[in-house]
């Protein structure tokens, strides 16, 4: 087990980074704090900085009803303003972290709504420690999907970090801009983002979170080795410091590689999940996945069909599910969507390709994997109906058929 330690002392009103050390012992200091304001003190504006801390712990450790409790608790608390610059800024950390929890719900407006509240304030450096914080967690936690914005909010929380001085301030945005490259299929620069931050910082729980993402990129391009290697070490920590969110996700990332042993980690995972939807989320879809691959081409799921951005990302799935494990190499996948566009806009083109199949299978995307040259669709668990051959594709999308 890593042992955390607690930096609740240098870091009492939870701006200074976004980091805990050991949460529970954090947790208690700010407990303990405001016991010591006494009934009157709990309840005025000043005590915001510990609600603030306690709601930075219990996002950690995937208590999210917490959250949301202590949020509306300092809302009350404030009222409509105006506030103080340090208040304004324990409140925006607080809307950061009930936008990054509301996003994990899925529930995007309601995130969206959050994050600009967050980012709507205005004042000196206490408040421009808040706005890189929540540049930083709308890029880590509200960017899947969205991978161009991801990337504007981490060099905008960079900035506003450089600028003060603090560059730990957007080390969470780091875990953003891994999963954006990962997405546009940068994966080399993604994971050398990831493990620089995961290596780097080993003793925090957004460190280990960093590792969790490095895993699941590691396991999208396949390298199914050194993706087991790296959620094994963040498992263990989650599991140690009962961050109960982050540990199931972890376990079922573990599951998806270990799929000999699926069922006893979904089983697992399903033991640590909290009532709460974004725990829920976790494991959706539980449906079958259904791809028909002739005579009606569609992809199901539970009988829905499932909506591709484009014809070229359906298609490629189709074609990848009918190949199985030998897969397609990216030099026959470019050749035939794009055979007279240059080698550089080729492997563009690919990459935004597998990139929209991704977003549409969702809780799917992990199939989807590059192995080298070589483009695979694990198919395990996956119902194939009909066949297909390449040459059949690749008629759909002839120059002729186009025109």
């Amino acid at each position: 087990m890593a042992k955390l330690e607690s930096r609740s002392e240098e870091k009492s009103d939870g701006l200074q980074a976004l980091s805990v050390g050991d949460p529970y012992s954090t947790r208690a200091w700010a407990e303990g704090q405001l016991l010591k304001l006494g009934a009157a003190g709990r309840i005025a504006a000043e005590a915001s900085g510990f609600y603030a801390l306690l709601g930075l712990c219990a996002f950690w450790v995937g208590n999210f009803v917490a959250v949301d409790e202590y949020f509306d608790l300092t809302v009350k608390l404030v009222g409509r303003g105006p506030w103080s610059d340090d208040v304004a800024s324990r409140l925006s950390l607080q809307s950061s972290l009930s936008g990054a929890v509301a996003s994990l719900r899925g529930e995007s407006e309601h995130a969206e709504t959050l994050f600009a509240s967050a980012l709507d304030v205005a004042g000196g450096r206490v408040v421009d420690q808040s706005r890189a914080i929540a540049f930083a967690m709308r890029a880590a936690f509200a960017g899947e999907g969205r991978p161009d914005r991801a990337l504007a909010d981490v060099s905008q929380a960079r900035t506003i970090a450089g600028d003060l001085g603090q560059p730990e301030l957007a080390t969470v945005a780091s875990i953003g801009e891994g999963w954006a490259r990962s997405e546009i299929g940068q994966y080399d620069e993604a994971i050398k983002v990831l493990r620089q931050v995961s290596d780097a910082r080993p003793d925090t729980l957004e460190g280990t979170v960093a590792r969790l993402r490095l895993s699941e990129v590691l396991l999208r391009t396949g390298n199914r080795k050194d993706a087991r290697k790296e959620v094994d070490l963040a498992r263990e920590i989650f599991l140690a410091l009962n961050a109960r969110y982050w540990a199931a996700r972890a376990v079922l990332l573990t599951g998806a590689i270990d799929r000999d042993r699926g069922g006893r980690w979904l089983k697992h995972a399903r033991e640590l999940a909290l009532p709460d939807r974004a725990y829920q989320r976790l494991f959706l879809p539980e449906g079958v996945l259904r791809i028909e691959l002739s005579a009606s081409p569609a992809v199901r799921r539970d009988g829905e069909r499932i909506d591709f951005l484009t014809r070229h990302a359906e298609a490629t799935l189709r074609l990848l599910a009918a190949a199985g494990d030998d897969g397609v190499s990216s030099e026959d996948l470019v050749g035939m969507f794009w055979p007279t566009m240059s080698k550089v806009r080729q492997q563009a083109s690919l990459r935004t390709v597998l990139w929209q199949a991704r977003n549409s299978l969702g809780a799917d995307a992990w199939r989807l994997q590059r192995r080298g040259d070589v483009v695979v669709f694990d198919v395990s668990g996956v119902e194939l109906v009909g066949t297909i051959k390449q040459s059949t594709i690749a008629e759909e999308f002839s120059p002729r058929r186009r025109s």
